[in-house]
């Protein structure tokens, strides 16, 4: 039976509760795995080094640039890696923009910016923006930021350069209900709920079903969540895409739908 490898998130970019709710949601796989007769070893980021594991089949939860490029020279030497370096890495903000807009997923305006070079017009100044950093998702609360003023976004990007993140993305509100969504595979496990108090605009469920598991196609993704803005209208619209979150209010039907996606691909499938 082909030999597994979990490897835990990287602690930086799991901050607070993130980080037990990631190691839980990984621990809850391999129990399942481990009960179906898998060996396999739970590792960190960290030591994912040395020589390909082309024997294994990988369960990465990593999200850093050092990791996933260690991980990239395993795969490019047969080893299959779930969800993929290279998917992860398209979640990034300086990649997932262009990503969606070539595969015709709604997603907010949004331009990269250089965080030490002044502003010169690219950014609209009218309604709200969002600040986000341009490479990994959020490790503090101040990685991602709402403006309504131009100043106070400048200003911000000037603290994003001291912080040593050298580029950002600046995208345009979109206003209506948040939802959070969890996916495996191709649609056969999703999981939504409002992330807030909202207004329950009415939406097509089968829609937002549609949105999640493209914009998770696009990226590569097998086991994806993101956050889509319902309009007052019902228009639904992406704001964000994610690789293996935690599925903290469904674990444990998706640790079943993960671990049964796993044992199909240890099996060939």
């Amino acid at each position: 039976m082909k030999r597994l490898i979990g490897i835990y998130r990287e602690k930086e970019y799991s901050p607070g509760a993130h980080e037990s709710n990631d190691a839980i949601m990984l621990e809850a796989v391999a129990g399942r795995l481990r009960a179906s007769g898998f060996a396999l070893d739970l590792i960190s980021a960290a030591q994912v080094n040395g020589s390909p594991k082309c024997d294994a089949l990988v369960l990465s939860m990593c999200q850093g640039r050092p990791a996933l490029e260690k991980l990239a020279n395993w795969e490019r030497t047969g080893t299959h890696i779930v969800n993929s370096p290279s998917a992860a890495r398209n979640t990034h903000r300086d990649r997932l923009p262009g990503l969606l807009e070539h595969a015709g997923v709604p997603f907010p305006r949004t331009t990269l910016v250089e965080t030490g070079r002044k502003l010169n017009g690219e950014i609209p100044r009218n309604g709200s923006l969002w600040l986000k950093r341009g490479d990994v998702h959020a490790s503090v609360a101040a990685d991602v930021q709402r403006f309504d003023s131009f100043d106070e976004l400048a200003g911000a990007l000037g603290e994003f350069h001291a912080r040593g993140i050298t580029s950002a993305a600046v995208q345009s509100h979109c206003a209506g209900d948040e939802i959070k969504f969890y996916g495996v595979g191709d649609g056969e496990f999703f999981h939504w709920f409002y992330s807030r108090e909202t207004n329950e605009h009415p939406f097509d469920n089968s829609a937002l079903r549609s949105l999640a598991t493209r914009a998770a196609q696009a990226a590569g993704l097998e086991i994806y969540g993101g956050d889509v803005i319902v309009s007052p209208d019902g228009t639904l619209t992406l704001i964000d895409l994610n690789d293996w979150p935690s599925f903290a209010p469904c674990r444990d039907a998706a640790a079943d739908a993960i671990a049964e996606l796993i044992t199909r691909r240890a099996n060939g499938g």
